[in-house]
């Protein structure tokens, strides 16, 4: 059908022009005014930093109860995909693609640079002098916050709210159809149409900064590793070039040949990484400060979740919190919604764990062992933090692996993991994507049987690139990751909806569950009646 109609008559046009239009304004507006730009996207975040932090931190802690509750509830048992749904890979690799897909460069560039900086400069409003004992021991839990629960469950919670109604209520598959058990059919309209554009431009943009992030990190682990001065706009094409290549061949290749393999492949890269420098990095501290900070976030998760400084003001929980929540959310509709390609035939409950729990524990794991050998290692007198100084942020892993043995094969090992980590996140979107901007009856199932033209994923693989590029090189990528940001604000009001909807679902499954027969249909109905009425009897007796 696709080779009849051709590309041009799949494409769902509002689904691609939308978010075409608007990152291409984005773009424009960047190079051609980079500092109007900058001071646009700096006014608007601080606009809903300043007003919205409350809702930030009210916001994301509901998600997070909200993907226990679906997890532990009587519904967690529910199969997606309906009771014969087979799952299309193992529990591995589902949770390789999962981690790789998420927030992947992110932790390989920050794995050392913020532990070294919350030692350095601890959060102001602890009051910890740099360097001491209770910033050393303290720097891990800030870590933990920002890398652990709070991003998963925001993943986890947009791709729950999509998973059911595209799998079992054989939706179409696009962030809007969550909507659906709330408004009905005009989550394919306009308020449908508006949804998925957002939630595509907020992808975008944040992939386009990830790309920059990546492409900072290798540009000056280059010159710093090899002692060069090599212009970095050269290291720059020849770094955005690899990617878009590997992350375009490996999205047409498919899920289960291109997509699983490179998770795989990041995933060893990540272990051998963890694994020498667990070795040899200091294991009785690593394992000692590990635990001490784990017992720490634990202690004060709740607490700092919803702290904002209302009095001290010093500006930290606004710059680093509600920033990462606020950049999360701009990622997750459309990460969220990857996640439904590799949840056929596993249960709620199932989708929770591999999503949300299983990534939290490996992310204390890289924080502690990395967290915690760099600041050993820092206190002991080594040059971590002078050489982020002098190089900036994107050096911290270079400076940090230089100090354990075979430190070229490291030196090695840290620049696949970056170009491997970035790709893996770009295909994974590019993959998604392609299927969003595809016609409903092109893609059945939330496109688990069928997949998006490769024309369409060659298109969005250079839309991403060129973004990062022009912006790269006009200066104005930073400005675009704070306005990707700003859409956080709106995403998260649009995943606390769509949770309700998804309750909704969940309460009147006989209605949604297209993947029931008529006699299961009727028996759930009338359990389903049962508890209403259950329910009225004492709001009936009181009004008496």
């Amino acid at each position: 059908m696709e080779k009849k109609k051709g590309v041009l008559g799949i494409i769902d046009k509002p689904a691609f022009l939308l978010p075409t239009i608007l990152i291409l304004a984005a773009v424009i507006f960047g190079a051609v005014a980079p500092e109007a730009f900058s001071n646009a996207s700096n006014a608007a975040f601080s606009f809903t930093t300043k007003y919205f932090s409350w809702f930030y931190a009210f916001g994301v802690s509901l998600l997070i109860a909200f993907c226990f509750w679906a997890a532990f509830s009587k519904y967690g048992n529910i199969k997606l995909g309906g009771k014969n749904a087979k799952p299309t890979m193992s529990f591995v690799s589902w949770f390789f693609v999962t981690l790789i897909s998420g927030i992947a460069i992110g932790i390989v560039y920050w794995s050392v640079g913020e532990p070294i900086n919350n030692l350095v400069t601890p959060p102001t409003f602890t009051g910890w002098e740099p360097y001491s004992a209770d910033a050393a021991e303290g720097a891990l839990k800030f870590n933990f916050l920002h890398w652990g629960i709070h991003p998963y469950a925001i993943y986890t919670a947009a791709g729950l709210c999509c998973a059911f109604i595209i799998l079992n209520g054989k939706r179409r598959f696009s962030i809007s159809s969550s909507l659906y058990p709330l408004i009905g059919d005009r989550s394919e309209g306009i308020i449908g149409k508006l949804v998925n554009g957002l939630c595509m431009f907020a992808i975008l943009g944040g992939m386009g900064t990830s790309l920059g992030f990546g492409v900072s990190q290798f540009c000056t682990g280059v010159n710093y590793v090899f002692g060069t001065n090599i212009s970095d706009n050269l290291i720059s094409i020849f770094f955005i070039g690899v990617v878009l290549i590997l992350a375009i061949s490996t999205a047409c290749t498919g899920l289960q040949k291109g997509i699983k393999p490179a998770s795989h492949f990041n995933m060893y890269v990540y272990f051998a990484l963890m694994v020498w420098a667990f070795i040899f990095g200091g294991t009785l501290f690593i394992l000692n400060n590990t635990t001490s900070a784990i017992g720490q976030y634990f202690a004060f998760l709740i607490p700092e979740s919803f702290y904002l400084e209302p009095v001290k003001e010093t500006g930290w929980v606004g710059s680093w919190s509600i920033f990462y929540w606020a950049w999360w959310l701009s990622f997750a509709p459309v990460v969220g919604i990857f996640l439904i390609k590799l949840a056929q035939g596993r249960t709620i409950r199932q989708f929770v764990l591999v999503n949300l729990i299983a990534p939290t524990i490996f992310a204390i794991a890289w924080f502690g062992i990395f967290g915690s050998s760099s600041i050993q290692m820092e206190m002991a007198g080594s040059n971590i933090a002078a050489d982020i100084a002098e190089w900036g942020a994107p050096v911290a892993l270079f400076a940090y692996v230089k100090n354990l043995p075979l430190t070229p094969v490291l030196f090695a090992l840290v620049f696949i993991a970056i170009i491997i980590s970035i790709t893996t996140m770009v295909n994974a979107m590019v993959f998604t994507l392609s299927d969003m901007s595809t016609k409903a009856e092109y893609l059945k199932e939330g496109a688990l049987s069928k997949s998006s033209s490769n024309i369409l994923k060659i298109y969005w693989g250079l839309i991403i690139g060129l973004t990062a590029f022009i912006l790269l090189f006009s200066g104005g990528l930073g400005a675009l990751q704070t306005a990707s940001v700003v859409c956080g604000l709106p995403i998260l009001a649009l995943l606390l909806v769509m949770a309700v909807s998804y309750i909704k679902s969940m309460r009147q499954r006989s209605k949604y569950d297209m993947t029931l027969t008529e006699e299961e249909k009727s028996e759930l109905l009338q359990e389903e009646l049962g508890e209403t009425s259950e329910a009225t009897i004492p709001a009936k007796a009181a009004n008496e």
